[in-house]
């Protein structure tokens, strides 16, 4: 594991640029829902290629029938930002290659400038947590905008992880579901556009599985057979190799998993898991001991909020006017200053610049270059009046 102080501020200039305090952050007069939720593109990775290989639209994985029964706890190492670890320098490069090509099959042009964000719905997590001033959290958030587009791009400690709590997340998603296809093994993330507040949304997550009896999907067995479509690579994403693959019906419940011990409440982390990735429902398994499950329930956004009072609206508000604080201190520095967020469990953000020369960035210089053709400078005076 890399060590805690070097990731957290490497890249960075030493002294803090400034503080963002919780108490300066508005908690009333918030948005409370999200709007104009649509899907907007989806991918799924070929890990079986050393070189970045994602499939699109992917396939995510199918919803089986487990009434319950004993699961072993996951061990070992598992992948926890496969993202990066497939492209260090443009993490965020996959979510606009799959967008642009679903809107390109949909023969509707894709308009990045439209999004004042761009971004993981973990990072949105990250940022509720702050707000709700969740125990002794830390996170670390890197930020640069291309115009007035702002991209929030996820750092993690390392891209893997050995697990070293009691969970069974991974294996209860492995005996609840099956790959759609021979090849549709690897994270699948979709891709989702929605308003929050002031602001609209190019969110990524990463989906668990879905529910395609839900809109009567054939079944559809993996065929031992199959071959792998031909590889492509696109003008400005040369980097990427593309594989036309899957298909996930666009209304089929999208469903996230977790894992939770009997008798210890109920896990309230899922209502900005659902809040914020727009996912369908949240399937929990509640074990007791050492793994043994009853049939795992599932509950939507309204299910957790019935279970939860006060419902977290102060939360929310405080959430918006941050990103609002991030967007308007991003937009007034110039083009190419980018910056961290750093929370160490305190009551405040702290905001570090990032050396040019060694941090990296949200998106490759290609990429960039393409969202510079729709994603335009504006006067402060135009963003301060859209804000």
């Amino acid at each position: 594991m890399v060590d805690q102080g070097f990731w957290l501020f490497e890249g960075l200039e030493e002294e803090p640029y400034g503080l963002l305090p919780l108490v300066n952050l508005s908690a009333k007069g918030g948005p409370t829902t999200t709007k104009q939720i649509e899907r907007v593109g989806s991918y799924q990775w070929h890990l079986q290629d050393e070189s970045p290989t994602v499939m699109i639209p992917g396939a995510a994985r199918e919803l089986t029938h487990w009434p319950g029964g004993k699961l072993p706890q996951d061990h070992g190492v598992i992948i926890y930002d496969v993202n990066h670890m497939k492209i260090k320098k443009g993490s965020l490069d996959p979510v606009i290659l799959a967008a642009k090509l679903f809107a390109e099959k949909r023969k509707k042009p894709v308009d990045f400038g439209q999004y004042h964000f761009i971004t993981d719905a973990v990072n949105l997590q990250k940022l509720f947590a702050f707000a709700q001033e969740a125990g002794d959290g830390l996170f670390r958030i890197d930020c640069e905008r291309v115009g007035r587009t702002i991209l929030l791009n996820r750092v993690e400690a390392s891209d893997l992880m050995e697990i070293g709590h009691c969970t069974f997340d991974k294996n209860l998603q492995f005996k609840i579901s099956k790959p759609r296809g021979k090849f549709a093994v690897g994270p699948y993330f979709q891709l989702i556009s929605y308003t929050f507040g002031n602001y609209k949304f190019l969110v990524r997550f990463e989906v668990d599985c879905a529910d395609y009896a839900a809109v009567k999907a054939p079944a559809l067995a993996v065929d031992a057979a199959e071959a792998l479509p031909e590889k492509k690579k696109l003008d400005g994403f040369e980097h990427i190799e593309v594989i036309n693959y899957g298909d996930t019906p666009r209304d089929a419940p999208l469903q996230l998993i977790t894992t939770y011990p009997e008798g210890a409440g109920f896990p309230f982390f899922t209502w900005a898991q659902l809040f914020f990735t727009s996912a369908d429902q949240e399937i929990v398994g509640f074990f007791k001991g050492n793994g043994d499950f009853k049939k795992p329930p599932m509950y939507g956004l309204q299910d957790v909020s019935k279970l939860l009072k006060p419902l977290p609206y102060v939360v929310l508000s405080k959430v918006h006017d941050c990103l609002d604080k991030i967007f308007k201190f991003l937009t007034k520095n110039e083009s190419e200053f980018k910056c961290a967020l750093i929370w160490k469990g305190k009551n405040h953000l702290e905001i570090f610049a990032k050396e040019a020369d060694k941090a990296e960035p949200a998106v490759s210089d290609s990429v960039r270059a393409y969202l510079k053709t729709m994603c335009k400078d504006e006067t402060l005076e135009d963003v301060e009046e859209e804000a």
